[in-house]
């Protein structure tokens, strides 16, 4: 599954704590500018589910 994530620094690196509690991550892209809003990034997630524990 593919997943967008857009925000601050500290909003993203919150989101990826919280996605990995559910989901394993396989690859994170490069984070991208948000020209429209100074200080906000854009990446793109790859993931798949946890296997049953």
């Amino acid at each position: 599954m593919r997943i967008r994530i857009d925000g601050t620094r500290a909003e993203i690196i919150d989101a990826l704590f919280r996605l990995r509690l559910h989901f394993t991550v396989i690859g994170v892209s490069r984070a991208y500018p948000d020209r429209a809003r100074p200080h906000h990034w854009r990446i793109y997630l790859t993931t798949s589910r946890k296997p049953p524990t």
